[in-house]
């Protein structure tokens, strides 16, 4: 077993020749993209002449072991990694040279081969599975998880040799350093799209734009006013307005927003515009600045663009509405368009409904929500989430 602290660097600049570029470059490329820790595992497998492979990840506070991914392993095999932490005689070395601080060190430092021949772990897992050889590289980290690449061979192999565990000691860096990459895109993932749900639970459609106006991600709502509102597309990127003539009322409220993103102008523009479907359906179109800190990026968000639409909207709003208030469907729908700061002859107009029919509605919408005007209602319910 090797292992690495947190703070460790290179002990060997040099690369051995057994490192292939193939092997690291599938390293740092699944930092990246997650789905190609298989392939990293494949080229440790035939770099080291193993037959199965895997990452695991230690948690200290647990006790727990977790394969993330493997190559090899059995339903079963998996299960015996994972749950029988308790007998396996590496955690305890781990924990050790871990409160040592030990940085690295070969096979025979960390647990003998005799003394791992006795334990119960391996009676009972590694010869059960046929693995007679196991080499493992981990990274210590005070305090937290500690992730792992395993790889065993069976008894027909021969053991790993000096020049295997020379290999695992150079690899050692680059795993540290891949895998906290592959921690901080994780993350930045995972914010993303905490994000976007939360767009999406508040009821707001959002569309992110490049400098350019060139679109770089929609949040499900936003893919759902364009599927079905038929008032915007997108075309090689490009938001496109279903009617021609709408299209430079779009492009004046994208590109001010666009430009004062990205620090071309100080002043983002009106930022709004209303656009209508083939049928007459209004939509409604904000444009904000985004001012985004990461300059390097290739692609950079420059501006938000929010869409309302209440021909779409209302059906995870109006859900929350009934439990919420007791308004009837009807309710709903008239509560909704008031919310967009439709007036009453513009509601009766765009459902077909009478102006007095809009006023009772209206009148029933306050009394059942506790407010007293329009600006009260639009207030309380925008506050409100919804189901996406």
């Amino acid at each position: 077993m090797l292992l690495e602290d947190q703070s460790g660097v290179a002990q060997v600049d040099s690369i051995n020749p057994g490192m292939t570029a193939a092997l690291l470059d599938s390293l740092y490329e699944a930092a990246t993209r997650p789905a190609l820790w298989k392939v990293f595992l494949e080229n440790a497998s035939q770099a080291l002449h193993a037959d199965k492979a895997a990452i695991l990840i230690y948690t200290p506070e647990s006790a727990q072991i977790s394969v993330c991914v493997d190559l090899g392993f059995t339903d079963e095999l998996r299960r015996d990694t994972e749950h029988l932490t308790d007998f396996n005689p590496w955690i305890a070395a781990i924990r050790k040279h871990q409160a040592a601080g030990v940085r690295s060190a070969p096979f025979e430092d960390v647990l003998s081969t005799e003394a791992f021949s006795k334990s119960r772990f391996r009676n009972e897992a590694r010869r059960k599975h046929k693995i007679e050889w196991v080499g493992t590289a981990m990274i210590l980290a005070p305090g937290g998880t500690i992730p792992g690449l395993c790889l065993g061979r069976p008894s027909t192999q021969s053991p790993f040799s000096a020049e295997d565990e020379d290999l695992l000691r150079q690899l050692l860096p680059h795993f540290r350093r891949a895998f906290k990459a592959h921690q901080v895109l994780a993350s930045l993932r995972e914010s993303s799209a905490a994000a976007q749900y939360a767009l999406d639970l508040i009821g707001a459609a959002c569309i992110t734009l490049d400098d350019k106006g060139k679109v770089l991600a929609l949040n499900q709502r936003a893919r759902t006013l364009i599927d079905e509102a038929e008032t915007l597309r997108v075309k090689d990127r490009k938001l496109l307005a279903a009617l021609t003539v709408e299209q430079g009322k779009l492009d004046a409220c994208i590109a001010p927003a666009c430009a004062c993103g990205v620090g071309k102008t100080s002043c983002p523009g009106t930022g709004a515009a209303v656009l209508h479907s083939l049928g007459g359906d209004p939509l409604y179109i904000s444009a904000l600045p985004f001012h985004a800190s990461w300059s390097f990026l290739d692609e950079r968000p420059a501006a938000l663009l929010f869409i309302t639409a209440p021909q779409v909207q209302g059906h995870g709003e109006h859900r929350l509405w009934q439990s919420m208030f007791g308004l009837s469907p009807a309710e709903c729908r008239v509560a909704e368009m008031m919310m967009h700061g439709l007036e009453v002859a513009e509601i009766s107009e765009t459902i077909r409904i009478k102006v007095d029919t809009v006023r009772y509605y209206q009148k029933c919408v306050y009394r059942k929500t506790g407010v007293s005007g329009q600006g009260q209602l639009m207030s309380l319910l925008t506050r409100l989430p919804s189901s996406p």
